[in-house]
């Protein structure tokens, strides 16, 4: 929460994050997939909508989505882009490191 200015005692009791969108740039609508009114568009995968279809385990999905979050977090310009499905899903399965802070 550093990146963005704020201490532990002031977390919002809501955070907007960056817009995740199909590859024709339109907003990805989770709720429409689900009603199954529009298809899963490509480049997204199942998972993005269920985190028990994660291919690994859950604490392999844990470290990825935290690490997400770091790079997310790592600059507040981050939060003023849209990422597509495909760009999250690669950020998601790529090998990443990720520093813990030192206590």
């Amino acid at each position: 929460m550093q990146a963005i200015g704020l201490t532990p005692e002031q977390l919002p009791a809501r955070m907007f994050c960056p817009q995740v969108v199909t590859d024709t740039g339109a907003k990805l609508s989770k709720s429409l997939i689900r009603r199954g009114q529009t298809a899963l568009p490509e480049g997204a995968e199942p998972w993005m909508l269920d985190a028990r279809k994660w291919p690994g385990s859950l604490s392999e999905y844990v470290e990825r989505l935290l690490g997400l979050a770091g790079v997310l977090l790592s600059d507040p310009r981050h939060f003023f882009r849209s990422y597509s499905a495909a760009e999250i899903g690669r950020m998601m399965t790529a090998p990443q490191t990720r520093n813990l802070p030192t206590p």
